[in-house]
């Protein structure tokens, strides 16, 4: 599907100021949380120059940090482990591991809606590459639902329509348009949901 890229920078940027402010406010250390901090720390600053690879560090290299990957297998009860989880199911995804994207993200335990959210809009992606439609569709329509907000339910609700779209269910594809347009005015692709709606109107 389009706009994949765009999508996902506008997902990051959500993830980077959520889980700043998790680590900021709900991390109580310990000494095994305190060592897994600083991991995640160094994988993060790899992310954010976009070296997916070396955040990842799939092939758990034998440098002086674990990386995502790392920190998930060697701390998995910690919170820095669980939130590794999670950055690595992104990495997997940009690195076209989608099968281990999606293992890793169920694996993830997402108390915060907005993350939990995130989660299983990008296992919906990950089905989507791997020819799963039935599966992405379910898991856009569940991410969509979590909380309802601004930025998550408009966004997963166009990604569910449009695979409806494309799946040449146009009714379906409707009414989460629909829904789109009548409770999201401000959705940065409202010009899209409005040329569509009107193709779908002409096709019914």
């Amino acid at each position: 599907m389009k706009k994949n890229t765009i999508f996902f920078s506008i997902i990051l940027m959500i993830i980077i100021v959520t889980v700043t402010y998790i680590c900021l406010n709900k991390f109580f250390f310990n000494p095994l949380e305190e060592k897994a901090m600083k991991e995640l720390s160094y994988a993060q600053q790899y992310l954010s120059k976009g070296n997916i690879d070396k955040a990842l560090n799939r092939k758990n290299v034998k440098i002086n940090y674990l990386g995502f990957s790392g920190i998930a297998s060697k701390f998995p009860f910690t919170k820095a482990g669980n939130i590794s989880k999670f950055y690595a199911g992104i990495c997997y995804y940009k690195l076209g591991y989608y099968k281990e994207s999606i293992k890793m993200m169920k694996n993830f335990s997402a108390k915060d809606e907005i993350l939990s959210s995130i989660k299983y809009g990008i296992i919906g992606d990950a089905f989507i590459q791997i020819k799963n439609q039935k599966e992405a569709l379910k898991n856009y329509i569940f991410a969509a639902s979590i909380r309802e907000n601004e930025i998550t339910t408009p966004l997963y609700y166009y990604k569910a329509a449009l695979l409806n779209f494309y799946m040449k269910k146009y009714k379906d594809s409707k009414y989460f348009f629909k829904k789109i347009e009548k409770k999201y005015p401000f959705f940065l692709y409202k010009e899209n949901v409005e040329k569509y709606l009107m193709f779908i109107e002409n096709k019914l």
